[in-house]
Formats: C-alpha cells, structure tokens, sequence
C-alpha cells in the first residue's frame, strides 16, 4: 500500500487521542509515586484518593462516586468493633474509603484481583471469583469474618454465584453482608444469601446504563430494606 492511502487521522480525533494518552501518562505517573511512596504513607496515615488508581474496563472496574464509598464504609465502621475482621470483596473503592476512616484498624481486607492494590500488602487478598475458595489463608479465614461487602465485578449469575461461595465460607455466624450489584440479581442474592433488596442506590463516578442497587441482611437507621 502506498503511503499515500493510509487514511490519516482528522485533526480533532488526533488532538482527542493524544489528550487521552497524556491523561493515562499522568495518571499512571500519579500510582507509580504513590506505590514508591506507599511505606510513608501508610505510617503517617495519610488519605489515599482513588484517583490514584485508573479504571481497567478490561476487568469490569467502574470506581464508586464518593458519596457510595463513604456510605459503604461507614456501615461497616458502625457495625464492628476494633478487633472485628472486615472484607471488601471486589470493592476497592469502599476499601480505600474505609481505611481512611479508620487507618488505625488493621482487620479490613481488600480481595481483588487488580495486583495494584498488593501495595496494601497484608491488607490485600489475591482474589479471583472463578476459584471462590483458592486465595492465600483461606482456611484461618473461614467463618472470622463479621462484615462483608461485595461487588461481584461482572453482572451474571456466575459471578454472583461463585463470590457468594466465598461470602459464606469467609463469614461468622453473625456476620452483616452488603451487596452491590445489578437490580436484575435481586431474586438470586436472596436465593444464595437471604439478602434483601436496600433503598440505598449505589452510584459510580463514570456512572452505569445498568440499575445498580444494594443487598443486604440486616438493616440500621442508614440502611433499610424495600
């Protein structure tokens, strides 16, 4: 092919592009500083913004808007004590919001998948949903868990079937579980986990075509159920 017929890009969609590609430089910068940096900052318990970290639409990320985040996590600060073990399964947004809160308490996880977040190190639990059951210390694990969050990163019922296996083996008798997925999973989050549809509307920064809405076992004076 001569040169001459490769289609060139209009003027706009270069500019577009080449801001876009600026954009994922800074952005990438920005965690890269923050990974170099992350001993400090954890010591001196410093806030972590969730900007830090870039959405990967490749394994379905789509980071909570400010506002879920900090509801998510207040639910769970309210509803355990100090010594009380707290998982954020699939949900890095409520984590981060949660450990800025509460820096000081060392019994939250992050389970995921994204090898980003490893930066928490012993706060961080490799997590893959299709092995429900395979993630480091999964046996000390079992039954310890007295709040759950999770937001199975893909809307069917695989998903959510496989990250509830890992729900009911990671909790206590009377643990509190949280659910956020799509409004069409509300008769399987009942069937799999007695989880009841919430008048709490999750909300994402980017936002979602799809209804996203909340599960839960229990209600407080925050949180009640349809």
């Amino acid at each position: 092919m001569d040169s001459d017929d490769i289609p060139a890009l209009s003027s706009d969609t270069l500019a577009a592009l080449q801001s876009f590609l600026a954009e994922k430089q800074e952005l990438d910068d920005r965690f890269e500083k923050l990974k170099e940096n992350a001993e400090e900052v954890f010591q001196s318990n410093q806030k972590i913004d969730m900007s830090d970290f870039q959405e990967d639409w490749q394994l379905s990320q789509f980071w909570y808007d400010d506002a879920t985040a900090e509801f998510i996590a207040r639910r769970a600060l309210e509803h355990t004590n100090e010594d009380d073990c707290i998982a954020f399964i699939s949900s890095p947004t409520a984590y981060v919001a949660f450990r800025n809160m509460a820096p000081e308490r060392k019994n939250a996880y992050v389970f995921e998948y994204d090898q980003r977040f490893g930066l928490f190190k012993d706060q961080f639990v490799f997590y893959d949903f299709n092995k429900p059951l395979d993630f480091a210390r999964a046996a000390e694990m079992k039954g310890k868990f007295k709040f759950i969050v999770a937001d199975p990163p893909f809307l069917n019922e695989d998903c959510l079937s496989q990250t509830m296996k890992t729900v009911r083996w990671i909790a206590s008798k009377d643990a509190k579980i949280m659910i956020d997925t799509g409004a069409v999973m509300e008769g399987l989050a009942k069937e799999l986990i007695d989880a009841r549809i919430t008048g709490f509307h999750p909300a994402h920064r980017g936002g979602l075509s799809n209804e996203f809405r909340c599960y839960s076992t229990f209600e407080d004076r925050s949180l009640q159920w349809v």
